[in-house]
């Protein structure tokens, strides 16, 4: 994957000579330094260090880049040939902005480059305004004088990935008067494999609610950003308006074993016979409501407890 990341690089419009590339390969074993060696239109610089995580990973390549701008990619993105130019134009003149591409997922085995792609009406605007959490940093660009400003990326201090590093810079950057604009023609292609099952799914948001907790208590007001958190929260009999306390005790019980039990038995019978493209929206929301439930729940209880420690903990799935 990482290879054809750096294919759809190679054929950027930008020109080749005014841009670098820069690995950053966090510790891993399965002979991702061989890129090192490989031939590349454009100059190529790999760095390997031990495993510290995606937020550490992009500290790394920015402090080692030269470039005015920094442009974020995860290895399982894939650019439209005109990428570049456009999430570039995209800051015009301001240095107080972070911009992003527009991104589809990708989950079929052919490769999204060399399928038509409708054009796109020509009136449409180039870039939309977005809310500072939706900056997601699996491709992103910022100023490199902005980025050290803000002091880089942060993590949450918990081992494997840097989940919610990127809403973390997103939000300093939002206190500081950031403007956050998305590229409507910066096109990517995201090849989530998380998306490709309801068991990820699931594992991954349980995993990153329970980060969420300690997020909310580094800045307990970006709680209201983040509105899919609402109803998660423990019960505030005196402060809840009547409609958010029904909210909330209808989503404890759909998050009990009771009910969500049979939700997924039915969810992996659609799912076996008729892959993920079955599953009715709702019913996919509501088990992945479920466990965003009890990963907040587990998080908020362990931090009451002092067994979030600063040095990083390995949660459990369930």
């Amino acid at each position: 994957m990482l290879r054809e990341t750096l294919s759809s690089l190679a054929h950027q419009d930008w020109p080749r000579d005014e841009f670098e590339v820069i690995v950053v390969d966090d510790g891993s074993s399965d002979g991702t330094g061989s890129v090192a060696v490989e031939f590349y239109p454009f100059g190529l610089r790999y760095i390997w260090q031990p495993n510290q995580g995606d937020a550490a990973a992009r500290n790394t390549g920015a402090t080692a880049s030269q470039a005015e701008f920094l442009v974020f990619l995860d290895d399982d993105i894939l650019l439209a040939p005109d990428y570049l130019t456009h999430v570039i134009n995209a800051h015009g003149r301001s240095k107080n902005m972070i911009a992003t591409g527009t991104s589809f997922l990708w989950l079929e085995e052919s490769n999204p480059l060399q399928q038509p792609h409708p054009a796109r009406p020509p009136d449409e605007l180039e870039t939309v305004e977005l809310p500072f959490v939706d900056m997601c940093s699996n491709n992103m660009s910022v100023r490199r004088e902005a980025y050290f400003s803000l002091g880089m990326m942060h993590h949450l201090n918990f081992s494997g990935s840097s989940m919610w590093c990127d809403v973390d810079f997103a939000y300093r950057a939002y206190r500081q008067g950031f403007i956050f604009r998305r590229s409507t023609k910066a096109i990517c292609w995201h090849r989530d494999y998380v998306q490709q099952s309801l068991d990820n799914q699931k594992r991954r948001m349980h995993e990153a609610a329970f980060r969420a907790a300690t997020l909310f208590q580094k800045y307990p007001d970006l709680f209201v950003h983040l509105p899919m958190f609402a109803d998660k929260s423990p019960l505030a009999w005196r402060s809840d308006p009547p409609t958010l306390t029904a909210r909330k005790l209808l989503r404890r019980l759909t998050s009990s074993t009771f009910v969500l039990s049979p939700l997924e038995q039915l969810a992996r019978s659609l799912e076996k016979r008729h892959g993920m493209s079955s599953l009715p929206t709702r019913l996919d929301r509501w088990i992945i409501g479920g466990y965003i439930w009890r990963g907040y729940q587990k998080g908020l209880k362990e931090l009451a407890a002092g067994q979030v420690e600063q040095s990083g903990v390995n949660s459990s799935v369930y």
